[in-house]
């Protein structure tokens, strides 16, 4: 029986909502089925372009990108941190590898407490740059 990941469900759910197989997706995103699914079965890591194509190819929203990128993280145990335009900014690169070296020795009220912070930050900063996207 195959190990589906929590991004493989996510996938399935796609296509499904797409009423698509699995070889019409693979087909789609330029990939084999074979390749598709050791992807959805935890027998491949998952690329890193692949939501990127996925976007794309399915015109997916902020919140369907989200859960990708959440699934994505769950599945592989990592999440990629992108600079862009903040990697001269030693404070951002500083806490950004904090946050790799430090995350598992949080307590479960912590976690809580920095994610409500973070979620504070994210909404402000929506606001001061006009976005509504949730």
């Amino acid at each position: 029986m195959a190990n589906v990941t929590t991004f493989g469900k996510v996938l399935r759910k796609l296509r499904i909502d797409h009423s698509e197989i699995l070889g019409d997706m693979a087909t789609r995103l330029g990939i084999s089925p074979a390749y598709l699914s050791a992807i959805e079965n935890n027998g491949r890591v998952i690329p890193d372009d692949l939501i990127a194509k996925l976007a794309q190819e399915y015109n997916l929203n902020d919140a369907q990108i989200k859960e990708l990128e959440e699934a994505k993280a769950q599945t592989s145990g990592a999440v990629a941190v992108q600079f862009e335009n903040q990697k001269e900014n030693h404070d951002y690169i500083q806490t950004a590898v904090m946050f790799a070296r430090d995350f598992s020795k949080l307590t479960s009220q912590q976690i809580i407490q920095l994610k409500n912070l973070l979620k504070e930050f994210e909404d402000s900063g929506a606001a001061a740059y006009g976005s509504t996207a949730e």
